[in-house]
């Protein structure tokens, strides 16, 4: 009798797929074809659109509606789970309530970099961590810093105004990965559950980075200079909003950067490159392998960006 394919299943709860869950599919794609694929995520369909060129299941879940989540999981070996900032104990314990029902053996969680006490979101994330303990399924909660693609949101601003903003100086440094070499971490844990233990370091680039280096290599890459400029909490807040975060949400992705910018970031490790063999992206090679997302026809470039660009093209 032949063993059925090991299912993997990317779980999230918007349709704002381009970064993570969306490189994670791609490489097990072209490394792992013997994989059943899985993105399971509110209208999928539409989501779908960003992985259409890959052999990839799409399956809908309601929200209001947590039996539709357990179907949508079912068959499930490994979850690659994406809680979101928005209520995330909340829906992350829904989360794994399906996964318990769809008998999921592992769970692959993203984290982030701050312990409980430090800020809000990291409270949360240990909150929810608790629930994964309990819960009987095998879990990595992987403590990840700022996403390099983080700053494809500020692509019209970059091209059209030769501008970038965060709410942090520009000489505050902070730790940092890529998407791609996270989810190249994922892609091992996946394949080789016993072998890799992504829980318990920070898994960034060995060194940190601040906003005026990076503002040199965009302005390297541009030919043109790039400015940064410290964002006021309102405007951070209000920008987040204009991509459908609700204020509760918006104000704890501030609290991260406050907490960046009174404190310091979690330090950076070498504990990525060291599970990998070679060596994390720096931020200058991929802010030079970016190029194209920053200039005036960055709408058409061929990398992943925020939806409310143009990552799921026409219907």
């Amino acid at each position: 009798m032949t063993k059925s394919p090991q299912v993997v299943t990317v779980l999230g709860a918007t349709r704002n797929f381009f970064k993570v869950g969306h490189y994670t599919l791609r490489r097990l794609a072209a490394d792992a074809p013997q994989l059943m694929l899985r993105l399971a995520i509110p209208e999928a369909r539409i989501a779908g659109r960003a992985v259409s060129d890959i052999d990839v299941q799409l399956r809908d879940w309601e929200p209001a509606q947590p039996a539709s989540l357990v179907e949508a999981l079912a068959g499930t070996d490994t979850l690659l789970m994406v809680p979101p900032i928005d209520r995330r104990v909340d829906i992350g314990g829904m989360y794994l309530r399906a996964a318990q029902k769809a008998d999921v053996k592992e769970i692959v969680c993203l984290g982030v970099q701050f312990t409980p006490g430090q800020c809000t979101m990291a409270d949360e994330a240990a909150a929810l961590e608790a629930l994964l303990e309990k819960s009987g399924i095998a879990f990595d909660v992987v403590q990840l810093p700022m996403f390099l693609e983080n700053i494809l949101y500020q692509c019209q601003s970059i091209a059209e105004a030769g501008s970038f903003t965060f709410p942090v100086d520009v000489d505050r440094p902070f730790s940092y990965i890529s998407c791609d070499d996270a989810a190249e971490l994922f892609c091992r844990k996946i394949l080789s559950p016993d072998s890799v233990n992504l829980s318990g370091a920070l898994m960034s680039h060995h060194v940190q980075a601040t906003c005026a280096q990076w503002a040199s290599a965009l302005s390297e890459v541009c030919g043109r200079p790039i400015t940064f400029a410290s964002q006021t909490d309102e405007h951070f807040v209000a920008s987040l909003a204009k991509y459908g975060m609700r204020r509760e949400a918006a104000v704890q992705v501030l609290g991260l950067w406050e907490r960046i910018s009174s404190d310091g970031d979690a330090p950076a490790t070498g504990s990525a490159e060291q599970l990998l063999g070679r060596p994390t992206t720096d931020l200058e090679t991929w802010t030079k392998a970016h190029t194209c997302c920053f200039g005036p026809a960055f709408t058409s470039c061929p990398h992943p960006h925020p939806p409310t660009q143009h990552m799921f093209g026409p219907a």
